[in-house]
């Protein structure tokens, strides 16, 4: 909590915020986590234009633009999207001077010394700080490096994905059944004779010659012929 008492103490003795704003932001920090300024602009204490005109009185900082402007992939580089969502910076430009490399970020709180700390050992730079309000940071982060995706929204997407029901395959069209071939028609001309057939068509034959000798239509002459 240093360093969130250092601001307070130092908006304190500003005449900025009083005690009780001081506890009661505190506190609301502790419950609700956040930046110290951010809560002391939550609670109402005092607005983030008047904040930040009062840094960079106080510290001689340079308060920076961040609408529509698109930082340099190389710079980006210096600061992974993880820590610039933690610590809420943004790195804007690079500056060699005198032989040294200047890294300059945006951020709301130069008196957290904890992150400057930690920006200038990740990256092998001085930092060089500029101001800027949260919701500008939070914007240009976004817009930079792409909105952050944690692991359980990851997570949360790869189930909606698998509870997605699955769609049912159409089964394939039935095969029709093979048309039956038309049964084979007889051959009557190859069509044989039962035995009693045969005699029954030769009697018939005996008798139809009978009768035509006996009426004289025929004689043994033609009967002879037909033999």
């Amino acid at each position: 909590m240093a360093k969130n008492l250092r601001l307070g103490e130092i908006l304190k003795q500003a005449g900025i915020i009083d005690d009780f704003q001081l506890n009661s932001a505190l506190s609301y920090q502790r419950h609700w986590g956040g930046r110290f300024g951010e809560s002391l602009i939550k609670l109402g204490y005092l607005s983030e234009d008047k904040l930040q005109n009062f840094l960079a009185r106080q510290f001689d900082l340079p308060q920076i633009e961040l609408f529509g402007r698109k930082i340099p992939e190389d710079v980006l580089a210096y600061i992974p999207v993880d820590k610039a969502h933690e610590f809420h910076v943004l790195p804007v430009e690079r500056r060699e001077i005198s032989g040294t490399m200047h890294l300059v970020v945006a951020m709301t709180d130069p008196t957290n010394l904890m992150v400057t700390d930690s920006l200038q050992f990740m990256t092998g730079c001085r930092i060089k700080a500029a101001l800027a309000s949260d919701d500008a940071i939070s914007a240009a982060i976004d817009r930079n490096y792409g909105p952050e995706i944690d692991d359980q929204e990851e997570l949360d997407f790869a189930l909606e994905d698998l509870a997605e029901p699955v769609k049912p395959v159409p089964p394939p069209a039935p095969v029709p059944p093979p048309v039956p071939a038309p049964p084979p028609v007889a051959d009557v001309y190859n069509v044989g004779l039962s035995a009693s057939a045969l005699k029954q068509l030769e009697n018939r034959y005996e008798n139809l010659v009978r009768i035509l000798l006996d009426r004289g239509v025929i004689d043994n002459n033609d009967l002879d012929e037909l033999m």
